[in-house]
This record gives C-alpha cells, structure tokens and sequence, in this order.
C-alpha cells in the first residue's frame, strides 16, 4: 500500500497540485483564539536584522514568505517546493524568488543561507536524515535553522471526532490521516540532533472556537484519504452531523491547537 504522506506523485499531482486543499486547513483558523498567526510567532523566536538570506523549503503558498513581504525583508528570500501548484499561489503572496525543488537535493552551495525555514513539511519528506543534513549543509556556520511542525495533541478533539466515525464506518486507524505524528514536536529533536548541534524547541498553544460546522466539513474534506475514499460522501456527513450537534449544545466545537518550531544551530 503506498504511504501517501510521502508519494511524490500523490502530494504534487493531488493533494498539493493546487492550494486548495491546504487553503481549506488554513481558513479553519480564523476561529483561533487568542489569534496565532503562526508564520509571524515562529520568524520572531530568533529575531532578523533584516538583511539575513533566508530560503523556505517546502514553501507551500506562501505563508511565510508573505510574512517577510509583509515585513519589508531587504535580503534575497528564495521559496521551494516540490509542487509546481503551490509556487503559483506563493507567487501571488510574495515577491520571493520560487523555484521547484526537493528537500533531500536542495540546489544550492554550501552554506548559503542565513536562515533556512522547513515549515510543516518535514514530515512528508521520504528521508528526513538527507533532508535536514541538507538544511544544514545550505545553512551558514552561524546561520539558524527554523522546523515547524505539530504536537500529538494538535487538533485533539477534531481528530477524536473524525477518527470516531472512520471507526464506526470500517474500521480504519484515523492515525494513518495524520502525516506530522511520524514528525512532530515531540519527536523531531532526535532527529534534527543529528545534523545540529543546538535544537531547542518552542510550543505555542491555543483554541479553535468554531461556530460554523461547514468549516470543520471543509478542514476534513481537503484530507485526500477522505474526500477520495467510497465512504467519502457518508463520512463528511457524519462529520457535519457530530459537528453541528456540538455546536448547538455548547455553543462552539473547540479544538486544541498546539504546534512547535525547533531553532536549530
């Protein structure tokens, strides 16, 4: 069985092609509360002059780079990704120069970067060991290295609700939806440990307090394992139906959200 979390040609040709799939994840989090705009928490943990080097691997559409546009960043910023798709929304978002290109071959020489981001993307990358020793191989001797990825417990009670009805249905392991276990912010340390000298860890935590059960339809059907599955209409249903419940008693659906991002050195 092909682990789709790492099939190139599944996340370029698929669940990447487009934005639109990842889009949908991101909206959900205009019910965040206090809100975390993630992209700023994370550039701010290790302070920029403003003239640093800086390459985000595994782009998507642009967060982070809108994020240093936003800021008037004044050094080369560069944006990769393996999907050609998701450059064309980065483009919109950024002046960045974009190319596509592999975390485990990143086409750049030897220490070549001030800062060297790797946002919520690790965990798709076939050989983490090759991908972070390239991050640090691009990555200037003092350059820092900023790794983005989840907690165990991030989206908690979304996942125990949506893994409930996957159960019921047929049986199946909700684990197997959730790319970043096999890198989360538990785990990701010992890994980026081997090509770093220094990792330390940074957790930000907040609530999703969402008061519209199309939202939480929308998050789950962008997850390709569910809107292209034979139960896939009877799932999204169930979903609606658990979440609206919810949300009528209580008054909003609330889910923990809880990311960590390494500094790497």
């Amino acid at each position: 069985m092909t682990d789709r979390a790492v099939d190139r040609e599944y996340l370029t040709g698929v669940q990447y092609a487009s934005d639109t799939n990842l889009s949908a994840r991101q909206a959900i989090y205009r019910f965040q509360q206090p809100l975390i705009r993630s992209s700023a928490w994370a550039l701010d943990l290790v302070p920029l002059a403003g003239d640093e080097s800086i390459l985000d691997v595994g782009c998507g559409n642009g967060l982070h780079l809108a994020e240093l546009s936003r800021r008037a960043h004044r050094g080369a910023v560069f944006g990769m990704d393996l999907s050609s798709g998701m450059l064309t929304a980065a483009r919109t978002r950024s002046d960045a120069t974009l190319l596509v290109g592999d975390a485990q071959r990143v086409p750049f020489a030897d220490t070549a970067f001030d800062r060297v981001l790797a946002m919520h993307m690790m965990y798709h990358v076939p050989d983490r060991d090759l991908a972070i020793a390239e991050l640090r191989r691009v990555l200037h001797p003092d350059g820092v290295a900023l790794v983005l990825t989840n907690s165990h417990r991030h989206l908690q009670e979304l996942n125990e609700m949506v893994g409930s009805v996957l159960y019921e249905l047929n049986g199946t392991d909700p684990a197997v939806l959730r790319a970043y276990l096999r890198f989360s912010s538990e785990s990701g340390e010992a890994e980026l440990r081997r090509s770093f000298d220094s990792v330390v860890r940074h957790d930000v935590t907040s609530t999703l307090v969402v008061t519209d059960a199309d939202a939480i339809v929308a998050y789950v059907a962008s997850m390709g394992s569910i809107a292209r599955s034979a139960a896939g209409e009877r799932i999204l249903r169930d979903v609606e139906d658990r979440a609206r419940a919810v949300i009528e008693h209580e008054g909003a659906f609330r889910i923990r959200t809880e990311v960590g991002c390494f500094a790497c050195h």
